[in-house]
């Protein structure tokens, strides 16, 4: 077991001992000492035979030493040369080496192994050190092409980054010299005083504004000529002078009115003259130079064709002091303590009929927001048309007044949510569905004050509301309470009459609506549809808006209604007379 062992230790002792280790360190300490410059330190250990310096020049032939050592062995006597023990390794303790009979793991050949791979692992390595020196050595600019192009697109964004900071310094220069151009050049004309205003020398500008604005608001209103037109009065005759005790002009509320405000110190009668009742209520048409230029969609041109209809009997004078009591918002209806109600004292007396003739009533909507519709609709309808005012409307006392002294009883209207806002827009005081019972009650008490001698009210849109059962109770309860009449404007699906017919408050019910498709072929045919239901129900109800044509092809059919055995009525003079639909 130890020959092979001892065999192997000794041919790398002889190796070692050929090469001469410390005789090579020896050279290469005096080499180094006795070397004068770099050239020498530098020059490689190849052999030479001039110089003795060859290395391995002792080592001879190795078989011709091996035989030898055979040789010397054999005269010796020490037997064959395979069983040589070498006396260099009596310092070993063979007993280390020893293993145990039947054991075949040499530890010295896996020693060798070690050594093999290890050679194998320093050869590999010493490999991997020149592929990584070839990979970093750089000749002149180099030979790595990824190298060049990452050079290449650093400078690409480099130019780009000085192009950009050039374009934003130009930017930032031309605001510069933009803003101080418009400082320098922009004139010197500040805000002027009303007087240069006035006077035309200066064009008014805003504080702080470096243009010419020209706000027409700011211009004195031109000069009036002695020989101005009066200003336009109702058909037929002068407005009517109440007195002393004519109301004052209410407060804006709602929409704004379409007029515009009269010039200071002119009248409706010219200059000079005293001011009309209508001037006084700012209704009076004058229009002030600057303010805007209005242009109605009706004038008094527009109903010129029309004949008024015959002078009625004056209703008595409204409000009843007993019939009022004070608000927040204004005066609102109510009933006295004798039990007298509004609708008693406002309504139009129900006039002498033949107990058989079909009765049709009629109600003219809309009316107070245009002067010339008001004045067309209360002078051109006969007294037994109802009008219904818009509660937006300015100056609604003096219309109301004005509709009464021409016989005609008047309902204000009661807008109410409808279901297709904002196509149907009721105004910001409607009723609305979702509201809490308190809320509508006190825009029902806004509506009421904005006037009075009414008897009832009409209700408008509310194609959403008038569906709400307990809202509508509650509404048409508080109306009860007042002394007023529900008259509901026919919307589909309205619970309005069914409410009012059972909380036992007056009620009516509007059938058509004459106008609701325009043209006159449409309300010819609406109006003999009318003609037809009076005839089958013995009453019927229809309401129409106060245009042109509407009135003129209303006052037409209404002159045939003898001959066709109809009757014309007042709307209150109808309350509770209808069938619940």
């Amino acid at each position: 077991m130890k020959l092979p062992l001892i065999n192997k230790l000794s041919a790398v002792t002889g190796v070692f001992a050929r090469l001469n280790p410390m005789g090579l360190i020896a050279k290469l300490k005096s080499r180094k000492k006795g070397g004068d410059d770099e050239e020498d330190d530098d020059r490689d250990f190849r052999p030479s035979g001039s110089d003795g310096d060859d290395l391995f020049a002792d080592l001879g032939d190795l078989d011709e030493l091996d035989a030898e050592a055979r040789e010397k062995a054999e005269e010796d006597g020490e037997g064959d040369f395979d069983d040589f023990d070498n006396k260099e390794l009596d310092e070993f303790d063979e007993h280390e080496f020893d293993h145990q009979e039947g054991d075949e793991h040499d530890p010295f050949d896996d020693q060798a192994l070690d050594l093999d791979e290890a050679d194998e692992t320093s050869a590999d390595s010493a490999s991997d050190q020149v592929m990584k020196d070839l990979a970093d050595f750089d000749i002149g600019d180099g030979f790595d092409d990824d190298d060049e192009e990452d050079d290449e697109e650093e400078a690409q964004k480099a130019k780009l980054k000085k192009l950009g900071i050039l374009a934003g310094g130009g930017v930032a220069i031309a605001m510069v010299i933009g803003g101080l151009s418009w400082w320098l050049l922009g004139g010197d004309a500040g805000p002027q005083s009303t007087e240069d205003v006035a006077a035309g020398t200066h064009a008014p500008v805003p504080d702080g504004a470096g243009g010419l604005v020209l706000n027409l608001d700011d211009f004195a209103p031109a000069p009036v000529p002695e020989t101005a037109a009066p200003a336009l009065s109702a058909p037929g005759s002068t407005a009517p002078n109440f007195g002393a005790s004519a109301p004052e002009m209410p407060a804006t509320t709602g929409v704004e009115s379409a007029t515009a405000m009269p010039v200071e110190g002119m009248s409706s009668a010219g200059d000079g003259a005293p001011q009309s009742e209508l001037g006084r209520l700012g209704l009076d048409v004058q229009m002030e130079p600057g303010v805007g230029v209005v242009i109605p969609s009706t004038t008094k041109a527009s109903y010129e064709n029309l004949t008024p209809w015959p002078a009625a009997e004056p209703l008595q004078p409204a409000p009843l002091d007993t019939l009022v009591e004070p608000s927040e918002h204004g005066l609102l209806p109510k009933i006295d303590v004798e039990g007298n109600t509004p609708y008693d004292a406002y309504a139009r007396p129900e006039p002498q009929t033949k107990s058989g003739d079909p009765k049709i009533a009629i109600i003219v909507t809309g009316l107070g927001m245009s002067r010339a519709t008001t004045e067309a609709a209360i002078s051109i309808t006969p007294a037994d048309v109802a009008l219904s005012m818009d509660v937006y409307a300015r100056g609604l006392d003096f219309w109301v007044k004005r509709a009464r002294t021409a016989g005609h009883e008047v309902l204000l209207n009661m807008p109410s949510e409808s279901s297709d806002f904002p196509f149907s827009d009721p105004g910001p005081s409607a009723l609305k569905a979702l509201a809490t019972p308190d809320e509508n009650i006190k825009k029902l008490e806004w509506i009421l004050s904005q006037t009075t001698g009414y008897f009832g009210v009409l209700s408008v849109y509310g194609s959403k509301f008038l569906t709400v059962e307990e809202q509508l109770k509650t509404v048409i309860e508080a109306l009860k309470k007042r002394g007023l009449m529900y008259v509901d404007g026919g919307m589909e699906d309205s619970l309005g009459s069914r409410v009012a017919y059972q909380v036992g408050a007056k009620w009516a019910t509007v059938d058509l609506t004459l106008d609701a498709n325009p043209g006159r072929t449409a309300l010819d045919l609406q109006l003999q549809e009318l003609e037809a239901l009076a005839k089958k129900r013995a009453i019927a109800i229809a309401r129409v808006s106060a245009s042109p044509l509407a009135l003129e092809r209303l006052t037409t059919w209404l002159k045939t209604l003898d001959q066709k055995g109809l009757q014309l009525v007042p709307v209150s003079s109808l309350a509770n007379k209808q069938l619940i639909r």
